[in-house]
């Protein structure tokens, strides 16, 4: 799967699938989408030594990081001069420091009332993911692959769309005999 296919087949699980109508879901949205980030990204670093568990955090990650891109109305576009190099554990430090760095920027734009800095943002997003395609191939695995797992499970969570009792139920972690 194309990581913009990936990007635009997970706005159906997103608040207002991703557009918002007002400032108010703009925020509630963004805010919902960097803290997500980055409880995913200490997930990542929880599931380091479980292959099957941190594919699917990794799948995580980047739908928070793509939802992020998609409310800041950007499409993935891979960074042409950021080369991405270290080992598993470097890479998720970079992948958890820039995760606080979006999380920061959003926390001062939307409770502060800052200037949202979206390049700095959108950058910062773009070297995130960067960082986790290099983690990918650690796992034998690229985030293309890791993405449509993704959107598999969240199709069979969410058959439709989000809300909050499919949220609740969670099918997709019902373990069957």
């Amino acid at each position: 799967m194309e990581l913009n296919k990936f990007q635009e087949l997970s706005k159906r699980t997103m608040p207002f699938k991703g557009e918002p109508k007002n400032n108010v879901e703009y925020e509630n949205g963004l805010t919902n989408y960097a803290m997500g980030l980055i409880g995913e990204c200490t997930e990542v670093l929880r599931a380091t030594n479980d292959h099957e568990a941190i594919l699917k955090e990794i799948g995580d990650v980047s739908h928070y990081a793509f939802g992020i891109l998609t409310f800041l109305n950007e499409t993935y576009e891979p960074l042409a001069n950021y080369f991405v190099e270290g080992t598993k554990e470097q890479l998720i430090n970079k992948i958890i420091i820039l995760s606080g760095e979006i999380s920061e920027q959003v926390k001062k734009f939307v409770f502060h009332r800052h200037e949202l800095n979206s390049t700095k943002v959108i950058l910062a997003l773009k070297m995130l993911i960067k960082n986790l395609i290099e983690l990918a191939k650690f796992y034998d695995s690229t985030l293309e692959q890791i993405c449509e797992m993704n959107i598999d499970k969240l199709k069979k969570r969410y058959p439709e769309t989000f809300n909050v009792e499919d949220s609740k139920k969670r099918v997709d972690l019902e373990v069957t005999s």
